[in-house]
């Protein structure tokens, strides 16, 4: 039976069950599903092989990832380290179904997968950005270093050389004041 026999949905609608009919085959099978010699553009040929070869490269640079044990590896990692296996592995997967939509001849970026390769590209600018920072800063500020070394070794002698100062000029004003009296008294 070449067609299988029909059945119905609530709608009422008829699907024939079993083998495909004939129009509705894949082209370039026969009717067993085989794939038979399949003439291409030139173009098309090479646009095939451009993804069969990103199709291979992200195979191989998925292999390390997808061998280990998931769990040893992220004990393993530290953070950061941790958030970019992970982001490798959405863009990857999402890179994929990018790939398969445009096989089916829909436009990606049409699709809701280019805001999905949008939003790992956010969070791998994040970690990067996060990498890029690293740890603390252990730069030193030396003035402000000097500043506290001063304080503790010499502060309170520094106040009290301040403060002398202060009295000194204190009392130089009032001698001042009073040589300038003297004189006005003397006019």
């Amino acid at each position: 039976r070449a067609t299988g026999s029909l059945w119905r949905t609530r709608r009422g609608t008829r699907f024939a069950r079993g083998f495909a009919r004939e129009s509705q085959r894949t082209p370039g099978t026969d009717s067993q599903g085989e794939m038979g010699e399949v003439k291409l553009p030139e173009d098309v040929k090479e646009q095939l092989e451009k993804f069969e070869a990103a199709v291979q490269e992200m195979e191989d640079g998925l292999t390390p990832l997808l061998s280990a044990d998931r769990k040893e590896m992220e004990a393993a990692l530290n953070p950061l380290e941790r958030a970019r296996v992970h982001i490798a592995l959405a863009n990857a997967v999402s890179t994929l179904y990018a790939m398969y939509i445009k096989t089916v001849g829909m436009d990606p970026a049409d699709h809701g997968i280019s805001r999905e390769l949008e939003r790992v590209d956010l969070y791998k600018g994040k970690v990067d950005k996060a990498l890029k920072l690293g740890g603390p800063n252990t730069k030193l500020d030396v003035p402000a270093a000097e500043r506290m070394i001063n304080a503790a070794q010499g502060g309170k002698k520094k106040r009290e050389a301040n403060k002398d100062e202060a009295e000194d000029m204190i009392e130089e004003a009032l001698e001042n004041k009073k040589k300038g009296d003297k004189k006005k008294k003397k006019k």
